[in-house]
């Protein structure tokens, strides 16, 4: 029993070495991981530190100030010269401070300008790329519609622009813009250009051609109507009309179920 009891007290004090000499190497991977951490926030700290006073020296107004502003576009109803007295109010800053954003916005506001991109151009330009918007249509009075379907009101507007006009109710535009296309294309083989197309207050449909002749729709089945006033334009309508100065001719009424109607001026 007492060889036995030895035997369990040199167990006991070796398994406490042990535990001892596994603490110690615990404490030591700790101090050494702590110390790799501290020597890289250490590292890190002197790259940081001197880049952010860098950053903000970068920022201040007198750091490559920009020196030209170089406007890029093909330009019909816009001039280069007139775009940068636009945007030149907006050059503020140094190469690096300068707010591109507010550049692009300032030219956003002219209503001619479709899109916008602006770059920095090393080391003391700006380069401004301009789309201009193409016009395809008048709205109403004093207002015309883009390509893409946006309307814009610039402050002069051309009346020479050999552009169909649209009339109609607010916020019909779009609409009336997609009719335009689709019912111009199915006059392609009678010849017909629409001139103008008017939706009046009782969405009651209108369309005048560039001959001179009124074509009247009205409120409803315009597509049907149209192609019924296709079918027969080839057969009877068309000579009628070539026989006869346009400018006689009142209109035509497609508004009956199975015919359509023709008025002339007096004395045709």
């Amino acid at each position: 029993m007492a060889k036995k009891s030895r035997t369990n007290k040199k167990q006991a004090a070796r398994g406490v070495v042990k535990r001892e000499s596994n603490n110690q190497w615990r404490e030591k991977i700790i101090i050494a991981v702590k110390n790799v951490w501290l020597h890289r926030v250490i590292a890190l700290s002197l790259v940081c530190v001197p880049g952010w006073f860098v950053y903000q020296k970068l920022q201040t107004v007198d750091v490559l100030p920009i020196a030209s502003v170089y406007i890029e576009g093909e330009f019909k109803y816009l001039s280069k010269q007139n775009l940068q007295q636009q945007a030149l109010p907006y050059v503020r800053g140094g190469f690096f401070s300068v707010n591109l954003k507010n550049i692009r916005q300032s030219l956003m506001n002219v209503p001619w300008v479709e899109d916008v991109s602006v770059r920095r151009q090393w080391p003391d330009s700006l380069s401004v790329r301009v789309i201009e918007k193409q016009p395809v249509a008048y709205w109403g009075k004093d207002e015309l519609l883009s390509s893409r379907g946006d309307l814009f009101k610039p402050e002069n507007i051309r009346q020479d622009m050999l552009l169909p006009k649209l009339v109609g109710p607010e916020n019909q535009h779009e609409m009336m813009l997609r009719e335009l296309g689709r019912l111009q294309a199915w006059l392609v083989d009678t010849g017909l250009v629409i001139k103008k197309i008017k939706q009046d207050a009782r969405r009651s449909w209108t369309l005048y051609m560039v001959s001179g002749l009124e074509l009247r729709l009205g409120r409803n089945n315009k597509h049907e109507r149209l192609h019924r006033f296709v079918d027969v334009y080839s057969q009877q309508l068309s000579k009628q009309i070539k026989n006869t100065k346009p400018g006689n001719i009142k209109h035509v009424d497609m508004r009956y179920t199975n015919g359509f109607a023709v008025a002339w001026d007096q004395g045709v």
